[in-house]
């Protein structure tokens, strides 16, 4: 058969970053007169085939919103294919973000494309600096059947081609096409010189024509924040002339198509089994570093996705079911607000001062949002009386996860003392204050007493919020107290009632704490000499230790890097003589704050080759507490940083012999063989020793297991020389966009040399994180350590009335069994009926009954996208069985008998 000539598809594009080295305003500025000159340019040159805008709908909405009159011209360009968007909304650091968020970055995408003439149909990811196992997954979740990302893959032996199978753990498979070593960004002409012309499509032509699978070659046009090239067609007419080939000004679903119509029905491919994060090599580079960077932004992310995934969405649903107005709409601004962080150079704190400033206000509006959809869904649930201002009457404990929960819970309980008066009203007379409360109880529904221990009381302000006039506010007798949730019912509550003036009974004994040690029926910790953490299991006999161990080094990198400086200096906090000083004594918790001052450089030396000889004082307080039925140890660090260019992380040193880590990610929990590289096969940028993760990452040996949680801590290292050491990283601390002559980047800079002292990150930080000891036998254990990923970054939630409640105990759905994790409740799209996804994020497979605690009318198993697939059966009226294969991300729609919602216009 004769060879095909190649067909070489010039695609016309701009890669443009939301906000990186200018914010937000300055770029969308930009980007209005970009897509005005762009308009006029397919008015001007109708051989000017076509544009693609980048893959997300954020720039097309940005433009929208100063040029709202421009919409109906944007739709007709989309329809007739002179214009592509989407499919995303925003190109989002994909292990920063959690599962949902991508998935709701898909939805709003879709949606907003779709009111505009349609989304490319086409999971391009092109500059994310590296892929989750999982994408594969949610592309065919949004039926998009193909992917093309440059950075975190190539390079490698067996990595030549332009196409793979790029296969998730639970065995979805999409077409790949991997971009060339310049990316995106190789094939920008500008120029009408021919010569120059010719000389820049011979130089990508090599690679291309070296890597390709078929007859078809993609050549990117374009470029960051870069105009359209308006040479472009001239460009064509000379490459026709000069090439022995097939020159098309093209564009991507047109090149996607005819390389599948090349490959055939059921092509022979190299395959790309889950995760990618390497490419160092050759200049497909993951910039290591994105991880800590700013290690502030990446808490408030983690935050405001469990405040919208785990309270606001679900509390929405209920509300809706006792017959509220739908709450989706606030949500889903809240949303927004938060997908627009999760532009890789935002989350991944790689751009200036200014952007991460107006992150932080991003972040405070989806939390203010937040404030209010909660109060008012809660109002719905439990009755909410607005001229209620004296005594707290009931206490609430909402579970916000998909089992029973047993556990201690924080909470307030307010005693009324006296009116405040707010404004000048000299005519007011205020009754005296009244006497302080000589002591309460706590009753549940069955008039049992709820076990609770005082931690301490003060005098306060107290506030009853109103529609229909000002907010009374209250001189208060506040309690803080320390209670026994027990039997919380899975995504719902159970309450008490206060009763004023009680003597509480005795309390039961569960911690037995000292100034040096803390224990309870499962563990025992005891601090060490120089404050370290020595951690026994009593179940097992097994121990851990030292744990909780600060060390700090240097680092001279940028913030797309971590890089250490020639003559590095080493801190641990063991070599700094602690204060311990017993914080919390009751029979529910105990809790021992240990406190060091390090003596640390002030910041590197001038030259950056080692750190700054003079020092200071940088205090840290770490709170260990244990509580009665816990299987965990929780700590609670504060950092007062006052130096500068360093990395500062917690270890573990766990005497867990293993080089292999099992880490969650979006979905999955991946596991990893770490290893250490020869660093001079690598001239671009040398391998990462961090890894990233989303809640947890865990360690065994076969017999000894441990997992440590965290909340919005996403960097880990385990040591390859130092077996069983766990590191995780709680600062990072740089102060430039991107560095130069960086030793672990040897290749260059990775952006325009900018100042960036906030990324210095100055000032106080709180850090929570959390041990659980384990057998080393991970098939049996798995269960256990999901439900406590839950338990630690989805505490219970209080809820104090002041008028009289009825509904004491509720439950809306459980799934069984507890390790199969609900990941999204929430009501639909299209407002018909109510979304339930479920996750299966291990290597088994999983039988379970998603039980709904109503009559069912009808399920559904969706697509990610939540089109109706197969109907469910349903058992007893209200069970619904369900069959997970390993790794499985399902979707459920559920109609319920009493779902009198509506589908939303």
């Amino acid at each position: 058969m004769k060879k095909k000539k190649p067909t070489y598809h010039i695609v016309s594009h701009s890669h443009w970053d939301r906000e990186w080295y200018f914010p937000f305003d300055r770029f969308r500025a930009m980007l209005v007169e970009m897509i005005e000159d762009l308009i006029v340019l397919f008015e001007k040159n109708r051989e000017f085939r076509s544009y693609t805008l980048d893959g997300q709908m954020a720039a097309v909405m940005d433009y929208l919103e100063i040029r709202p009159e421009r919409a109906e011209k944007i739709k007709a360009l989309v329809r007739r294919k002179k214009l592509f968007i989407g499919p995303w909304y925003i190109l989002n650091d994909e292990f920063l973000s959690g599962g949902e968020a991508h998935i709701r970055n898909l939805q709003l995408g879709f949606r907003l494309g779709n009111c505009l003439g349609g989304v490319m149909k086409l999971g391009y990811i092109p500059d994310q600096f590296s892929h989750i196992a999982q994408m594969p997954q949610m592309l065919l979740g949004f039926e998009l059947d193909t992917a093309m990302f440059y950075r975190g893959f190539g390079g490698e032996k067996g990595q030549e081609s332009s196409e793979y199978w790029w296969i998730s753990p639970d065995g979805s498979r999409v077409l790949l096409h991997h971009m060339p070593k310049d990316g995106y960004s190789a094939g920008y002409f500008a120029t009408h010189d021919p010569d120059i012309i010719v000389q820049k499509f011979d130089r990508l032509r090599k690679e291309l024509d070296a890597r390709a699978t078929t007859s078809h070659r993609l050549f990117f046009n374009g470029g960051d924040h870069h105009w359209p090239d308006d040479t472009v067609t001239q460009a064509v007419r000379v490459l026709r002339k000069h090439c022995d080939g097939v020159v098309l000004h093209s564009n991507f679903p047109d090149f996607i198509t005819a390389v599948k119509k090349d490959l055939g029905r059921n092509p022979q491919l190299p395959v790309l089994a889950g995760e990618t994060r390497f490419g160092f090599r050759h200049a497909y580079a993951v910039q290591g570093g994105v991880f800590s960077s700013r290690m502030y932004l990446k808490q408030m992310n983690a935050e405001c996705q469990g405040i919208l995934e785990r309270l606001l969405e679900p509390l929405n649903v209920l509300a809706m079911l006792k017959g509220a107005r739908s709450k989706t709409p606030q949500i889903e601004q809240a949303w927004k607000y938060v997908i627009q962080n999760q532009d890789h150079d935002a989350i991944c704190g790689t751009s200036t001062d200014e952007v991460h400033r107006e992150m932080i206000v991003r972040y405070e509006k989806a939390k203010q949002i937040g404030a209010f959809v909660s109060h008012e869904c809660f109002a719905t649930l439990l009755p909410y009386d607005e001229h209620a201002k004296e005594d707290d009457r009931f206490l609430f404990v909402f579970n916000p996860t998909s089992f029973p929960r047993s556990e201690t819970v924080d909470a307030i309980v307010d005693f009324y003392l006296q009116d405040v008066v707010v404004g000048l009203n000299p005519e007011v007379n205020v009754s005296p204050k009244r006497t302080l409360a000589t002591g309460f109880r706590l009753m549940d529904e069955k008039g049992n007493e709820i076990s609770f221990s005082t931690l301490r009381r003060t005098e306060d302000f107290g506030i009853t919020y109103s529609k229909h006039d000002y907010p009374s506010q209250t001189l208060v007798d506040r309690h803080f107290i320390v209670l026994a949730a027990n039997d919380i019912p899975p995504f719902g509550w159970k309450g008490c009632r206060i009763v004023r003036n009680e003597t509480p009974g005795a309390l039961p004994s569960g911690v037995i704490s000292g100034k040096d040690y803390l224990e309870n029926p499962f563990l025992r910790i005891e601090i060490h000499d120089m404050g370290s953490i020595h951690l026994k299991d009593k179940r097992t006999g097994l121990e851990y230790g030292p744990l909780n161990v600060f060390e700090d080094t240097g680092d001279v990198g940028d913030e797309y890097n971590y890089s250490y400086p020639e003559r590095d200096e080493a801190f641990r906090s063991t070599q700094f003589k602690p204060a311990v000083t017993l914080k919390e004594q009751s029979p529910l918790r105990g809790t021992i704050a240990v406190h060091y001052s390090m003596m640390l450089p002030v910041s590197a030396a001038t030259d950056e080759r080692s750190r700054s000889s003079a020092k200071t004082a940088v205090h840290v307080t770490t709170a260990i507490s244990l509580s009665r039925d816990s299987e965990r140890v929780d700590f609670t660090t504060t950092i007062h940083n006052s130096v500068r260019d360093h990395r500062l992380r917690v270890t573990l040193f766990t005497g867990i012999d293993s080089i292999v880590s099992y880490a969650e990610t979006p979905f999955a929990v991946v596991k990893r063989e770490h290893t250490e590289y020869d660093v001079t096969q690598f001239r671009f940028e040398h391998p990462a020793l961090v890894a990233p993760m989303q809640r947890f990452v865990t360690l065994s040996d076969g017999k000894k297991g441990m997992t440590l949680l965290a909340k919005g801590l996403p960097e880990y290292e385990l040591s390859i020389r130092e077996k069983g050491k766990l590191s995780l990283t709680l600062l990072r601390c740089v102060g430039k966009l991107s560095g130069r002559n960086l030793l672990t980047r040897p290749g260059g800079a990775a952006g325009w040399w900018t100042e960036t002292p906030e990324a210095q990150c100055p000032g106080a930080h709180t850090f929570e994180y959390s041990v659980v000891p384990h057998s080393g036998n991970l098939e049996s254990v798995w269960p256990a350590i999901l439900r406590e990923a839950d338990r630690f970054t989805s505490p219970p939630v209080t809820i104090n009335r002041k008028n009289d409640q009825k509904v004491l105990k509720y439950s809306f759905l459980s799934m069984e069994p507890a390790d199969v994790q609900v990941t999204a409740v929430k009501e639909a799209e299209d407002g018909n009926g109510i979304i339930v996804r479920i996750c299966n994020p291990v290597g088994q497979r999983r039988n379970a009954a998603l039980r709904l605690h109503q009559p069912v009318l009808k399920a559904n198993r969706c697509l990610l996208n939540e089109k109706n697939m197969e109907r469910l059966k349903v058992r007893g009226k209200n069970a619904i069985p369900l069959s997970l294969r390993p790794f499985e991300v399902l979707t459920v729609r559920v109609k319920l008998a009493s779902n009198k919602t509506k589908p939303r216009g």
